[in-house]
């Protein structure tokens, strides 16, 4: 059995903080990237309010709800409107976020006459 007789070269401390300081800085880089990310899709997501609308359309289209209606719903106020436009009758569902400027509008043809 051979003895090893290659020296390995060690590295300075100097050398070791320095590639420690540098992963930190990738790992702080990237953690604020994914929250910054994660932030922007929770605030962004709007499916469960979406779904209620089409909800209340349902809703209204057997008759189950009365126009004018307006509810509250998390952070959205719903409304839905009848409106008229050329001889077609419109249902228009809004939600407005009570905090931002966000609207989201649903437009059908209005089923009940």
């Amino acid at each position: 059995m051979g003895v090893l007789k290659r020296k390995l070269k060690a590295s300075t401390l100097m050398e070791t903080l320095v590639a420690t300081s540098i992963i930190i800085i990738v790992f702080v880089v990237s953690s604020l990237i994914l929250n910054k990310t994660f932030k922007n899709v929770v605030y962004n997501d709007t499916f469960g309010v979406q779904n209620r609308m089409e909800e209340l359309q349902y809703f209204y289209n057997n008759k189950q709800i009365q126009l004018p209606y307006a509810e509250d719903y998390k952070e959205y106020t719903i409304t839905l409107e009848k409106e008229s436009r050329t001889q077609i009758s419109y249902l228009v569902i809004e939600g407005k976020h009570k905090k931002t400027t966000k609207v989201i509008t649903i437009e059908s043809i209005n089923e009940q006459q």
